[in-house]
């Protein structure tokens, strides 16, 4: 028989367990300081303003590029 008190603790047990999973995964990606595999480099204004531009804004479609 299941009953609500075995489900939230099970919940809870679950909740525990991935956020040492994360705690753990978080230190390791600090100490292990790997190499960078890719770099997005985006040429729209979109990424370089962090919200998207009204329609029509421009004449003409400008693009950012990064030397």
């Amino acid at each position: 028989l299941i009953t609500w008190n075995i489900i939230s603790s099970l919940g809870s047990l679950i909740t525990i367990m991935f956020i040492l999973i994360f705690i753990y995964l978080m230190m390791e990606m600090m100490l292990s300081k790997r190499k960078i595999l890719m770099i997005i480099k985006c040429n729209n204004n979109e990424w370089k303003l962090n919200q998207p531009i009204l329609s029509h804004s421009f004449l003409e479609m400008n693009f950012m590029f990064m030397k």
